[in-house]
Formats: C-alpha cells, sequence, structure tokens
C-alpha cells in the first residue's frame, strides 16, 4: 500500500548530510512495512540488511554489549554473509529491544556516516528506558541517546488521503485536482467522496484493517482486525507500567478515550472515567499512554 512517509525516507535518503534515522510510531501502524517492504525493496533491491531484535538472538546479544559501530559493521557483515559498503542499507527493527543500538547511532554518524542506516521502534519503550537511566538503574547504564546525531521520523496510522489513494486512486486524483484548481466537485463525485470517509471512519488508519477491507471490501472482517489490535494494545499496559495499580489505570484510561474525546469540553475528565476521581490520580499513567 502507498503511504505518504515513504516521500520523508526518500527525502531523507538523497541527503548528503544524512544521519542515521530512527521511525518511531505505536504498534501495527506499518513501521516494517513502509521501511523494510516498501522503501528498501524500491531503493536498496538486494542490497540491504535486515535485523529483528525480537527475533535475532544472537544479534541482540551482540549488539547489547558493544556500541562500537566498526565491531557491529564487521559482526552483521560476517553474520549475513555480505559486505557492508555505503550502498547497504541496514534496518535495525524493534531497537527498544536493544536499547544499546541506540547509542551506538552516535558512532554510526561519527566514524561511518556513508552507510544509511534506519532504526524503528517503540517511543513509549525507549522513553522508559531514558527515565530509568536517570534514576541511576544499573542495568540501564549503557544506554545514552544520540542527541544530535540522529534524524528522526514519526509513523501514525493511515490518513484519510492514505485510505482513499489505495481504495480509489482515481477519486484521489479527482479531489486532488479539485482542491489545487479550487473548483467544487460535481455534486455526485462529492457524495461518492463522503461515502468514503463513512468507510474512513469505520475501517480507521490502521494498515492490517485497511488492507483487509480494500481486498475483500468487507467491513466485518476490519473490525475484527481492530478488536485484535485493541486487545493487544491493553495487553501491552503491563510492559509500560511499574504496578499493577499503574496497569489497571492504564487499562482503564484508553477504554475510556472515547468518552472524553465525545464531551464538549477537551479538558480531560477524571470524573468520566472513575466516580470522585481526580487528575493526579491519572495524571502518570496519562502521560505514558499519549
Amino acid at each position: 500500500m502507498e503511504r505518504i512517509a515513504l516521500q520523508n525516507l526518500m527525502k531523507w535518503n538523497m541527503n548528503k548530510r544524512k544521519k542515521p534515522l530512527i521511525v518511531w510510531g505505536a504498534r501495527q501502524v506499518g513501521k516494517t512495512y513502509l521501511v523494510k517492504d516498501i522503501f528498501a525493496e524500491t531503493y536498496y533491491k538486494d542490497n540491504y540488511i535486515y535485523i529483528d531484535f525480537k527475533k535475532e538472538d544472537d544479534v541482540r546479544e551482540f549488539c547489547e554489549k558493544t556500541a562500537n559501530a566498526e565491531k557491529i559493521i564487521e559482526y552483521l557483515s560476517l553474520f549475513k554473509a555480505k559486505q557492508i559498503t555505503e550502498n547497504t542499507l541496514l534496518i535495525f527493527d524493534e531497537v527498544q529491544e536493544c536499547p544499546n543500538i541506540i547509542s551506538s547511532l552516535k558512532y554510526f554518524c561519527q566514524d561511518f556516516r556513508e552507510i544509511p542506516v534506519i532504526a524503528t521502534g517503540s517511543m513509549v519503550r525507549i522513553k522508559l528506558q531514558r527515565e530509568t537511566k536517570k534514576r541511576g538503574a544499573k542495568e540501564n547504564n549503557k544506554f545514552l541517546f544520540p542527541v544530535g546525531k540522529i534524524n528522526q521520523i514519526t509513523i501514525y496510522p493511515m490518513t484519510f488521503d492514505e485510505f482513499l489513494m489505495n481504495s480509489n486512486k482515481m477519486l484521489y486524483n479527482a479531489i486532488e485536482k479539485a482542491y489545487e484548481t479550487k473548483t467544487p466537485l460535481d455534486a455526485k463525485i462529492h457524495e461518492l467522496a463522503m461515502e468514503h470517509i463513512y468507510k474512513y471512519l469505520l475501517v480507521g488508519g490502521m494498515p492490517e484493517a485497511v488492507e483487509a477491507y480494500i481486498d475483500d471490501d468487507n467491513l466485518f472482517e476490519a473490525r475484527e482486525i481492530l478488536k485484535v489490535l485493541y486487545d493487544n494494545y491493553l495487553a501491552d499496559m503491563e510492559l509500560y507500567q511499574a504496578s499493577q495499580e499503574a496497569v489497571l489505570r492504564s487499562r482503564v484510561l484508553f477504554q475510556n478515550i472515547y468518552k472524553e474525546l465525545n464531551k464538549e469540553s477537551k479538558n480531560f475528565s477524571p470524573g468520566l472515567i472513575e466516580e470522585k476521581s481526580k487528575t493526579r490520580d491519572f495524571a502518570t499513567d496519562f502521560v505514558k499512554i499519549s
């Protein structure tokens, strides 16, 4: 599927002074698909190395012990049996599982800037690593965020533009042309566009759900996929909280977001979540979810 964020990756790739790039984003918003299946396959066909830190235990264990870019390049070349040059794209996926690789990006930038590097991961998990570091936890004393040594972009769920360009490219082009020329749409075309907006409101922007709807024109399947993703998000709360009480509060906060969004006032109202509760009761969980 087409993603507008691909343009950002292309601009980064063409920049002669580019630094290692970190692509942030929530779970299942399409980070890996965008970086590996679209960008790498298009611009580095047969000349990229992909590392998934959730699956490749040997590589993760090696990178946890060193931030030396030269050693990492040598190890990956031997591990993948592929010579790494300035024409080789390195993709480090799920970097929250190996925060030390983020520290190494500083040295990729300083010593091997000619080699293109893209890392993808969860901003929330990395933020927690940084907070733990600030509190002086010994197990994270190697993790240093490479401030000033990286480029960053954030990937979000698919916008209506992306939904439409993938589901009906001709209609997307017609609307885009009308917008650029400031020409009103024909009434029937406008009606057709509104139908697609209603469908987008039902399907949402999570790529897996959008792809299922486009392939089979089945709203029920798309909604089932969204339900699974929603349940997975709730299950993930345990990864981001320090206590069981915080987990429960985060889950109930997440489950009641729609109530907060539906009220006229846009200020956070803890009373909608739990009677007689106060904002300070949910402050920490609210920050972590957002």
